[in-house]
C-alpha cells in the first residue's frame, strides 16, 4: 500500500471491505489508516462504500458472491478465531463494547472469543442479550456436519446466512438468504454439510422437541 492509486482495482476493494469488516490484523490496520491519512482517494472512496455496505448488510436483498480471494482470506480469519478461547484472552469492555449508554450500543464482533454451545459443534457470540425479554442477538457458527434438534419458538426468530449452508425444512439456505420464524412456530431439526455462519435473533426461551 504505497503512494496513491489511480483506480480501483482486487488490491484495493480487498483492503477497504477487510477494513470495513474489522477483519484487518493491527499491523495492517496500522498500515491501511497510514494509507488514507496520506490521502489517496480511490481507497478513501471504496472504504465508504463497504462501510455502508456492511451497515446495511442484513437488510441486503441479494447475495453478491465476493472476490475468490477476498472469500478465502475471511474464511481464514473465521477459522483461526478461538472457539474456546484458546491463546487469545476473553475480550474486555474496551476491546468488544465501543460503546453502550444512552440507550445505544456498539458491538465489535471480532474481539469476542467464540463460545462453545451445550450443542456439539456450535459455537455463539452473543451481541446483545435483552435479559428482560429474554432475547439475544448473536453470530452463530456451525461446524460441518452439525445438526441442531427440532424446536419450537417462544418469539420472533430471524436468521440471515452469512457463510456455508444450513438445511431448513427441506430447503438449502445460502448466504444472503433470511427466514423469520413466528412465534409458537416449529422448527424441524437444521443442519449444516459445509458448515454455517449466521446472524440470529432468538428468544432465549425456545423449546426444544424430543
Amino acid at each position: 500500500m504505497i503512494g496513491k492509486h489511480k483506480q480501483s482495482s482486487d488490491e484495493t476493494c480487498e483492503w477497504a471491505a477487510l477494513d470495513a469488516l474489522e477483519a484487518l490484523t493491527p499491523e495492517e490496520k496500522s498500515t491501511y489508516e497510514k494509507h488514507l491519512e496520506e490521502g489517496c482517494p480511490v481507497c478513501v472512496s471504496e472504504g465508504r462504500s463497504f462501510e455502508a455496505i456492511v451497515g446495511t448488510l442484513a437488510l441486503a436483498a441479494t447475495p453478491i458472491d465476493p472476490p475468490a480471494v477476498l472469500r478465502k482470506r475471511l474464511l481464514d480469519r473465521i477459522a483461526q478465531t478461538p472457539a474456546e478461547g484458546g491463546d487469545r484472552p476473553a475480550a474486555g469492555p474496551s476491546q468488544a463494547i465501543l460503546m453502550n449508554q444512552d440507550g445505544l450500543l456498539i458491538s465489535r464482533a471480532p474481539s469476542m472469543t467464540w463460545e462453545k454451545a451445550p450443542l456439539p459443534g456450535l459455537f455463539v457470540k452473543t451481541l446483545y442479550a435483552d435479559r428482560e425479554r429474554e432475547y439475544t442477538t448473536s453470530l452463530v457458527r456451525m461446524e460441518p456436519g452439525t445438526t441442531y434438534p427440532s424446536h419450537r419458538h417462544k418469539d420472533v426468530e430471524e436468521l440471515y446466512m452469512l457463510e456455508g449452508d444450513l438445511l431448513v425444512e427441506g430447503h438449502r439456505m445460502r448466504p444472503g438468504d433470511y427466514c423469520r420464524a413466528a412465534p409458537d412456530s416449529l422448527h424441524g431439526e437444521v443442519s449444516t454439510e459445509t458448515g454455517a455462519l449466521f446472524l440470529v435473533l432468538a428468544s432465549q426461551r425456545n423449546e426444544l422437541v424430543q
